[in-house]
């Protein structure tokens, strides 16, 4: 019989980029999230301060990080 592979560890909330509380913030934030509000920020036609370049991909990947590994088994 053949070797057996390691299996990858598990990520754990150390390895995460910002930490847990800062997830757990951005989880609490998306929940109770206003309509109103939301609306206001999808109009407006300028942040009120410039974006980093990449921080929208960065964000995105984090999120998307995120979410597969808190809802995929």
């Amino acid at each position: 019989m053949g070797e057996k592979r390691a299996t990858p560890a598990p990520r754990v909330a150390a390895d995460v980029r910002f930490g847990a509380r800062f997830w757990d913030a951005v989880e609490y934030e998306v929940e109770v999230l206003d309509e109103d509000d939301f609306a206001l920020f999808l109009a407006a036609d300028q942040l009120p301060c410039e974006v980093r370049p990449g921080a929208l991909e960065s964000i995105g990947a984090s999120l998307a990080a995120l979410c597969r590994s808190r809802f995929s088994n």
